[in-house]
């Protein structure tokens, strides 16, 4: 896994490896739950069949009909593990080890189940079912659970890939190294993220869900800003302030990437401030970019453009540090003082527009009435 050290620097700690105890009975997602309910609802209606009321011995046909539904249903559990087991070399072994367990199972439970519709009324013979049934259910349990996990290491490996195309884009040194590396991190980026929102769907605990989709907005958020700040970076590699905002957008994305890592092993991450330390600059962008969009009728003179007038002076002040800079040419600091002004006159003209609209939306809600 890559983990980002305090500036965005990226380690590689190794390949991934999945992680599977057999003791673990965890249902962690929805389709595991799902796919288990019919043979549960099956196992338990023949489990709580009775004998025939008026005699002491006879066969039960309802209980023969469950019985062969109980062998139909561990017959396709079996098909469908052995079929997984051969698509994915990488866990082949692990699945046939379980399939083999439901196997066992399948067939103990069959015998034990037989011999209880042919005399319904013996309790030894119940008994013996009901032990049959328990590990046959946990031998299917523990079958979904790895078939779950074979989902969980495509996704794992699909961020792998991400991470390698963070390291490049990370060391990168030119302009068409940089933009070759980003289209492929583009794609692969998109991949881990519609992987990420197919297992989101899947998960059962809310707060794994939750830091999913924060993980995978986070991701899709500062994946344009990284091209900017490298591009930046790239260009003027001797800009201390270059370096620290590319690294410090590095570093969201990787934290996005990890999240997601933590989260697909099942491992809730642990709440950051992602305004913390170097990155003033994007910051600033960010809260920019997220308080710029607003609905006319929520705007408010005093305090929205406040507001708004505050963070476009942090991003100017971040810019302005840039272009002081004793490595900033002449004419690049002229253009950045010239589009800090720039923006800053379309700003106070977007503000205006939206006192206009509040207005005329204040005069048609008045005569509104009047026309009627």
């Amino acid at each position: 896994m890559l983990k980002p050290d305090k500036m965005g620097t990226l380690t590689d700690f190794g390949q991934i490896a999945l992680k599977w105890d057999p003791k673990n009975l965890e249902i962690r997602t929805m389709s595991v739950e799902k796919t288990l309910e019919p043979l549960v609802l099956q196992v338990t209606t023949l489990v709580n069949t009775k004998g025939p009321s008026k005699k002491k011995k006879g066969k039960s046909k309802r209980a023969s009909a469950l019985v062969a539904a109980v062998e139909k249903a561990t017959e396709n559990f079996i098909q469908k593990g052995e079929q997984i087991a051969y698509e994915n070399p990488d866990i082949t072994q692990e699945m046939l080890t379980a399939v083999d367990e439901v196997k066992k199972t399948g067939d103990a439970m069959s015998i034990a189940a037989r011999e209880f519709s042919e005399d319904p009324c013996s309790s030894l013979k119940r008994g013996n079912m009901v032990r049959a049934a328990r590990n046959l259910l946990s031998a299917v349990t523990r079958l979904l659970i790895l078939a779950d996990m074979v989902d969980v290491h495509l996704l794992l490996k699909s961020l792998h890939i991400v991470e390698d195309d963070l390291n490049k884009l990370k060391n990168a040194s030119s302009q068409d190294e940089l933009m070759d590396n980003m289209r492929q991190f583009g794609r692969n980026a998109g991949e881990l993220i519609k992987q990420a929102a197919k297992r989101q769907q899947e998960l059962k605990d809310p707060q794994l869900r939750d830091d999913l989709a924060a993980a995978r907005a986070m991701l899709k958020k500062h994946s344009t800003m990284l091209l900017t700040a490298s591009k930046v970076y790239v260009r003027h590699p001797e800009l201390d302030l270059a370096k620290v905002n590319r690294d410090f957008i590095l570093k969201q994305v990787c934290d996005a990437v990890n999240t997601i890592s933590d989260v697909a092993q099942g491992k809730s991450s642990q709440p950051t401030d992602i305004y913390s330390g170097a990155g003033e600059l994007a910051a600033a962008l960010d809260d920019f970019d997220e308080g710029i969009v607003m609905d006319p009728m929520t705007y408010s003179e005093k305090r929205s453009r406040q507001l708004l007038e505050e963070r476009l002076e942090s991003i100017i002040s971040a810019a302005a540090l840039m272009a002081d800079a004793d490595c900033t040419r002449d004419e690049r600091r002229e253009r950045i003082v010239a589009e800090c002004n720039a923006v800053r006159q379309a700003l106070q003209d977007l503000l205006s527009e939206y006192m206009s609209n509040v207005s005329n939306i204040l005069i048609i809600i008045i005569f509104i009435p009047v026309t009627r």
